[in-house]
């Protein structure tokens, strides 16, 4: 499957869904997905889309490539890059092992005011997510949401005043 091909021009929505299904159907296309993702190829942020969407399709596809995705966070500054992999790291539990450079990233992302609402909201739970395995930083994480709600979106504030109640 020639996936440069398929992303080149960019896909519509159903065509990127036909294409994830296929991948979804023939798992030994995963690997050749998250090879594109991990390039420096100009259009290589379709490809982590792309898996974004086999993800919707069968998690178990993309699971394995979780642990990457959060190795790479901490240096990556594709934000399109950025947002695919926040997202689907944000759907899964945060292993106990995790970096403390990874949740530096994450806190960092959130606080930054330049970082792209859909980022925030990604780090955002994910923060939220492994706070449920490091109550430690519940506090921490409140305080900083309840700063950022200050100039958030709508959509900003919206998730973080649902996990405000959770976090208190």
């Amino acid at each position: 499957m020639d996936l440069q091909k398929l992303l080149d021009p960019f896909p519509i929505k159903k065509e990127a869904e036909l294409v994830a299904r296929s991948i979804a159907e023939d798992p030994k296309h995963v690997q050749q997905l998250w090879e594109w993702c991990i390039s420096n190829e100009k259009h290589s942020w379709r490809a982590s889309w792309l898996m974004d969407k086999v993800y919707d399709i069968d998690p178990n596809l993309v699971r394995p490539y979780i642990p990457k995705m959060i190795a790479l966070i901490p240096t990556l500054e594709n934000e399109s890059k950025q947002r695919q992999y926040l997202k689907l790291i944000s759907c899964e539990p945060i292993p106990k092992d995790v970096s403390g450079e990874f949740i530096n990233r994450c806190f960092d992302l959130l606080i930054n005011a330049t970082t792209a609402v859909a980022i925030k909201v990604h780090a955002m739970q994910i923060l939220y997510n492994f706070s449920i395995i490091e109550p430690d930083i519940k506090n921490e994480l409140a305080l900083i949401l309840e700063e950022q709600m200050e100039h958030g979106t709508a959509g900003f504030c919206a998730r973080a005043r649902k996990l405000l109640r959770v976090l208190r």
